[in-house]
């Protein structure tokens, strides 16, 4: 087994834990924390399959999951934060 491998497994567990924090997060603060790890840990996922799989279009898709994660994470907030809980 080779170390991306491994590597991917175990990104893939943890990415499992924050969509549980997600779900069972007692706040919308955490839930919101768990949205920005996991968007996080898909980057890296794609980022790693982009080392295992020399492809170009993987960075590229990479950039755009995180830049995409970011716009969520920052308009998820503000709309909890203007209008209170949901």
């Amino acid at each position: 087994m080779s170390f991306q491998a491994i590597a991917l497994g175990l990104l893939g567990l943890s990415t499992v834990g924050s969509l549980i924090r997600v779900i069972i997060g007692p706040t919308i603060w955490d839930r919101l924390l768990g949205i920005g790890l996991g968007a996080s840990k898909i980057t890296l996922g794609v980022i790693l399959l982009a080392i295992t799989i020399p492809e170009n279009y993987l960075l590229d898709l990479a950039l755009l999951f995180s830049v995409l994660g970011f716009l969520v994470t920052v308009l998820m907030a503000r709309f909890v934060e203007r209008r209170g809980i949901l």
